[in-house]
């Protein structure tokens, strides 16, 4: 159950971030239709989230320190459920023949980007590797190995391919909003709930050792 929960949340990541950053980027594309332009675009975007990174990463072990592993596994999936309202409430008023609520769901999605991707390697990351250290040698090994190789392949291979099916469907991505919206926070939901439960076996496992010494004093 413990290595199936952490696969779970690199799951749920692999397939949030893909459901968000595949709708933005196609209204990236409207908002900016000369390839230059979008490439200029997408360019300074990417030095955003390095820069954000590099700033945020420090705070990131502090809050998990001080806040404790839980809420540094939940404010991924917290940061990406809250800053999606506003994107899919834009898309879903319509975006055709209205350029600024076109230009508003693009800041939307890009703030809505920039930040889970730096809450993501500032705070995902570290809790995600932090949640191997009470496994044994072997599973820490194998578990790892596997969740961080097939779990975020398939979260993200996932993802386009429910959203190619959506496609197909839809004509586009940006009609399929309705679906994509459930979709979306139905696996954050799923995230958050895995990430609840884990937090409670990885501290029961991290006390293990504790309550083992203490006995082993006391006999």
């Amino acid at each position: 159950e413990y290595l199936r929960l952490v696969a779970s949340l690199v799951l749920g990541y692999g397939l949030t971030i893909n459901f968000t950053e595949i709708m933005w980027k196609s209204l990236v594309k409207k908002q900016f239709p000369d390839k230059l332009e979008y490439q200029r675009f997408m360019g300074n975007f990417s030095s955003a989230v390095g820069l954000a990174t590099f700033l945020v990463i420090f705070v990131g072990v502090h809050v998990i320190r001080i806040l404790g592993w839980r809420t540094g596994a939940m404010a991924t999936p917290t940061i990406m459920s809250l800053l999606a309202i506003p994107f899919f409430s834009c898309v879903l008023m319509g975006l055709e023949g209205k350029p600024q609520r076109l230009k508003l769901a693009v800041i939307i999605g890009t703030v809505q980007s920039l930040l889970s991707k730096t809450a993501k390697y500032a705070l995902f990351d570290p809790t995600t590797q932090m949640s191997y250290i009470p496994l044994d040698e072997e599973s820490k090994i194998k578990g790892k190995a596997a969740i961080d190789v097939l779990g975020s392949r398939i979260g993200k291979s996932g993802g386009s391919l429910i959203q190619q099916g959506l496609v197909l469907w839809f004509g586009n991505i940006i009609n399929a909003t309705p679906v994509v919206a459930t979709i979306f926070y139905s696996v954050l939901g799923w995230w958050l709930v895995s990430a609840n439960r884990l937090s409670k076996l990885f501290h029961d496992r991290l006390a293990e050792p504790t309550k083992t010494s203490k006995n082993t004093t006391t006999k």
